[in-house]
């Protein structure tokens, strides 16, 4: 059973249900941003027990970002922008049998953005998204980071390429 619902949840990722946002306008919606903030979503308890841990993932992330010339923001400069830009990063561990864990990955960017109808209306929204589901042992759960640092590298290639430097 759970191997059908793996199945499942990689061809949903895989084929990419966002349909109103292509991935030119995921790239464009990147376009004008002076650089990001990156949060991080709290870990299960017993992913952390097994050697995952969000100042892993952080380390990871920014160092990514830093890598290809990405501006990290502190919160505080995030919020002085208009766009209050960050990037998220949940990773999310179901252990289902005492050798293996179920994993999935998001990596999205949040920015404030307005209603057609209402554009003084101000709300937040993912503006760019990609994912990953797989499974992995105990020992090599470190190894998640591993699909993290896949999806930041699509940001960041994406973010380069919509905003040249």
């Amino acid at each position: 059973m759970r191997y059908v619902v793996m199945a499942i949840l990689m061809t949903l990722i895989c084929l990419d249900l966002s349909v109103a946002q292509t991935r030119d306008q995921q790239r464009d919606s990147l376009r004008g941003l002076k650089g990001v903030e990156v949060v991080i979503e709290s870990l299960r308890p017993d992913a952390q027990e097994d050697g995952l841990s969000e100042e892993a993932i952080r380390t990871a992330v920014e160092l990514i970002l830093r890598s290809k010339g990405i501006r990290v923001l502190t919160r505080s400069e995030s919020l002085s922008t208009p766009a209050t830009p960050y990037l998220y990063v949940k990773v999310s561990t179901y252990n289902h049998l005492s050798d293996l864990y179920a994993y999935a990955v998001t990596v999205e960017v949040m920015q404030k953005v307005s209603l057609a109808q209402r554009p003084q209306q101000m709300m937040s929204a993912t503006t760019w998204e990609k994912g990953a589901v797989g499974t992995i042992g105990h020992s090599n759960i470190r190894m998640v980071i591993d699909s993290v640092e896949s999806k930041v590298k699509e940001f960041a290639n994406d973010f380069l390429a919509a905003n040249p430097r």
